[in-house]
């Protein structure tokens, strides 16, 4: 058998392998590309939806299907965002009903500060002249002893 012609059965062979590695290759490539896109998918979703309920939007939810762990922890995500915007809420009602208790102790203070200013002037008035009328008798301003009495 000449040298020749194996050489040309070698190159065939050679280019054959290189053809098929190439289609391999490209063929391999695609099907890691959908792959990892269908794994990674439900994870950037539970990112998605973890960034919205840090930013205090508790209306998403995980709309998955799947059974496996990233479904359950996206189950988790909702029950917890469901809990989170009911005590939110809770802490938001109790928060106005604080707000309206300090607004009405405010306003009942200002009553007694006003109380007080107004009865202290109201007793100064009287005060002061049963004052004025003793130290006018212990100067003798009545001639009338009984007057003093």
């Amino acid at each position: 058998m000449p040298i020749a012609s194996i050489h040309e059965s070698v190159d065939l062979s050679n280019r054959f392998m290189v053809y098929i590695g190439l289609i391999a290759l490209a063929a391999g490539s695609i099907i890691m590309y959908f792959a990892g896109k269908k794994i990674t998918s439900p994870i950037l979703s539970l990112a998605a939806l973890s960034e919205r309920m840090s930013e205090l939007d508790f209306d998403a939810r995980y709309t998955g299907d799947s059974e496996d762990e990233i479904g359950v922890l996206g189950n988790s995500m909702n029950t917890l965002s469901e809990k989170l915007k009911e005590t939110i809420g809770e802490l938001k009602t109790a928060n106005n009903e604080l707000q309206k208790d300090i607004e009405e102790k405010i306003r009942i203070d200002e009553a007694r500060k006003e109380f007080i200013a107004n009865v202290s002037h109201e007793l100064k008035t009287p005060i002061a002249l049963i004052q004025g009328y003793a130290e006018g008798l212990t100067e003798g301003m009545a001639e009338d002893p009984e007057s003093r009495d």
